[in-house]
This record gives C-alpha cells, structure tokens and sequence, in this order.
C-alpha cells in the first residue's frame, strides 16, 4: 500500500495550523501543554506568507486552531486569506471566551465551519475542562447557528464520560449539530499526568462497535467522524471508514502522507498531535518555516521518515505477525508514542483485543497461523474471559 502512496506522490489534503499556543483554560487531557504562547511565534506577515504557500502546495482543507486561536486577534485575517484562495478553513474552538461577534467574523472570513470541544454531559466535561465550560459550549454553538455557518463538536474518550456517549450524541442532535469528531484520551502532554483517566485498551471491543453504529446510523443528519486512532479491522471498520467508500478500512497514519502540521513558531510536522520541543522531543520536527520553504520541507528526500520510510521490519510485538500490519504500519503514530511500549504494539487497536480476548464474532475473518500462535503465548490473555465484562 506505500508503494502506490510513493508512485501516486505525497499530497496534503489537511492541515492543522497552530497559530498560537496561548491558551485560557487549562484541560486535564491538552496533548499541547498550552498555555503560554510560545516565545517565537510567527508574526501576523510571517503567518500572511504561510497561507499562501499552503495554497501553493494544493492544501484542500486547513483547521487554525492552537492554544486558543481566537486569542490571536488576527485569526480571521488567516481565515480569509486562505478562503478567498479556494482553500476550505475551519477553527476549532474551546468556546470560553467565544461571542456573536466571534461568529460573525468567521462568518465574513469564509470559513466553512467552526468546532467547539465538548467532553461529555455538564459534571463530566467541566470535570475535564473546567467549572462552567459546558454551557459557554452550547452558548457558543448557537451564536454559530444563528449566522447560518456550519458547526461541529469534538469530543475526548475517556473514563469518566465513556457511559454517556449516546445521551452526548442525542444532545448534539437536538442542538444541530452537523458534524461529530471522536477520539480517545491518549496519554502524552498533560493526559501523561493523569493515566487513570485513559480507557483501558478492552474498551474499545464494545466502544468501537458504539462509534461505528453512530457512523451508520447517524442520527438527525449529523455526519460521525471517527479519529484515526479508533478502529481497525474488525466488523465495524467499514461504517468507521465511511468516508473512503473505495477502500472502506484503515490504510494508514495520513501524518506525512496527505496531512501536515504547522505549529505557532513555524515548526512542520505530520500531526500536529505528535510531540516536538514543548514535550522535549524533536524526532517529528521536519523543518521551520523561518527558514526553509513549505514546499521544500514537504518535498524532502528523507521527510516524514516514520511513514514514507516504513518497513514491515520495524513492527513490533503483536503487529509484527498481524496480516495486516504492512497497511496498518502499526496504527496511529500518536498512540502508538503515547504507549512508549515497543514490544507489544498497538493496545488499542481493535483486532488485536478481538483476538486477545477470543471474540472472533466480531472479526470478518479467521486469525491466521501466525496470529493464534502470538496469543498462544500470550501471558493474560484469556480468551473469551473478558468477553461478559467489558461494558
């Protein structure tokens, strides 16, 4: 599959661009560690530039975010600049300081759509995000309705909201909102402080079948996004990956392959979820844009090694044997660094837990040889025992 990914070149379709790290709540799970804005951060000019050369290398869809975008008092200029070019731009807020005007100005930038994070119901999110945040969310949701833009909400798995996620869901629908994005609590940034707060990896055998029955069903019109980080390769995969109808599974981390990252000093990476100095970590930095251009970082020989320069030979533990493992390249870059675990692969990918556990009912085919030896061997894995106490 990399091969026809390296024959057809390397595209970005999607771009996270941090234009600040400044930040005015401070969320128990913020991969980020925002807060203070960095010291260098790009100026309004340097920023102005960025946006034309992410038009230059054909970016289809570019979502400012941060931090906090909006305490960047010139978002909106960003946001236009790259909408009167044909570029689709959204902002994706946290709602505390989000007003009628604030709607307004996303609604003049052209932007397509603006997100608001929202962590389960009233007591679960401000647990999250902090006292009071919820009903600023679904204040700022309505201000977004009131001038006819496109809205959406981002919500975090974790513990403590695990349980709720279909009174969530029909809470979302009452309130109109046209898109869901999903996506676990990963235990890197500030989350690394609070592991208790992670989903234990056998969740996902009933949470995963629950998102995909969101995709198919979804309820009210609303469109169910699953991260790239839920799933693979089980029953449900195909109502997870519904966006891609020609190839209805998962193909990949997209981080250097058709998505980039722009962080608030000029920092590339793949993903903007992906550590880099902030977390004391440069291996996922391929360049700044200070000096060396948008085009030339993405162009690079050796770029985005991890992904462009995969081979089977780096899987380990479980994906190593995995008959999937040369698509998959052992899931998302982000969780799998999050684990910091290099012999037993990805925890939280859903065939490997069906397997572990014995719930082949739940896979479209028969483990392999070299799969049924793995779990074999496996110490604590009993199949079939969790199967009446995972939910």
């Amino acid at each position: 599959m990399l091969e026809v990914f390296r024959r057809i070149g390397f595209v970005p379709r999607a771009c996270g661009w941090e234009i600040t790290l400044r930040c005015n709540m401070g969320c128990r799970h913020c991969g980020s560690l925002a807060g203070r804005a960095r010291d260098d951060e790009l100026s309004h000019d340097e920023c102005l530039r960025v946006a034309d050369e992410l038009v230059q290398l054909r970016c289809g869809r570019v979502t400012l975010t941060g931090g906090e975008p909006t305490l960047r008092q010139d978002w909106d200029v960003f946001g236009e600049r790259l909408a009167r070019q044909k570029v689709r731009v959204a902002i994706l807020s946290n709602a505390w300081t989000w007003s009628r005007r604030d709607a307004e100005r996303a609604a003049r930038a052209g932007l397509c759509c603006v997100g608001f994070s929202l962590d389960g119901l009233e007591r679960e999110h401000d647990d999250f995000r902090g006292s009071g945040s919820f009903p600023r969310v679904l204040a700022a949701l309505r201000t977004v309705r009131d001038v006819g833009l496109e809205f959406g909400v981002n919500t975090t798995i974790y513990r403590g909201n695990r349980h709720q996620l279909v009174a969530l869901r029909d809470l979302l629908v009452s309130e109109g909102v046209r898109s869901w994005q999903l996506q676990y609590a990963v235990a890197t940034g500030a989350m690394a402080r609070h592991r208790e707060l992670v989903l234990p990896p056998e969740d996902v055998l009933w949470l995963v079948p629950q998102v995909a029955e969101f995709c198919r069903e979804r309820k009210g019109g609303m469109y169910i996004v699953a991260s790239d980080h839920i799933g693979y390769y089980g029953r449900p995969e195909a109502h997870l990956r519904q966006a891609d109808v020609n190839m209805p599974f998962w193909l990949g981390c997209w981080a250097g392959m058709q998505a980039l990252a722009i962080e608030s000093n000029g920092d590339v990476k793949g993903c903007l979820s992906l550590p880099s100095a902030r977390h004391g970590e440069t291996r996922f930095v391929e360049g700044n844009l200070r000096t060396t251009s948008l085009r030339a970082i993405w162009n690079r020989a050796a770029g985005f090694a991890y992904n462009r320069g995969f081979h089977p030979e780096q899987l380990r533990g479980f994906c190593r044997v995995c008959r999937y493992g040369d698509v998959c390249r052992g899931g998302c870059t982000w969780k799998r660094y999050s684990l910091n675990d290099e012999t037993s692969g990805d925890m939280y990918c859903f065939y490997f837990q069906a397997l572990k556990h014995g719930r082949h009912d739940l896979l479209e085919d028969e483990p392999t040889e070299a799969e049924h030896a793995y779990f074999a061997g496996c110490s604590g894995c009993a199949p079939g025992a969790a199967a009446g106490t995972l939910v």
